[in-house]
């Protein structure tokens, strides 16, 4: 089980098309940073693993909780991290 940390806009990179091709179905996503902005896209209803975004983030972009998204604070990030045997980072 991997945690993947998806922390690039899918507008401007490919962070999140490249994740999508090696995730397994086990794996979550965690999107941060500008990888929030994945809530405007037309890929996330298509995702079928565990999909998060953290609170801040969103609060700092001005952007609405998504209902496909679940919206996590910084405790629960940490409690994602520890209940995956692997975190990925993608820039």
């Amino acid at each position: 089980m991997v945690l993947h940390l998806i922390q690039r806009s899918p507008f401007s990179s490919t962070s999140l098309s490249d994740c999508l091709n090696i995730i397994d179905n086990e794996d979550s996503l965690l999107f941060m940073q500008d990888g929030i902005y994945i809530q405007n896209h037309p890929t996330l209803p298509s995702i079928s693993n565990p999909v998060y975004a953290l609170q801040d983030d969103l609060k700092a972009r001005g952007l609405a909780t998504n209902k496909l998204c679940k919206s996590i604070d910084y405790q629960e990030f940490v409690k994602l991290c520890t209940l995956h045997e692997k975190v990925i980072s993608w820039y």
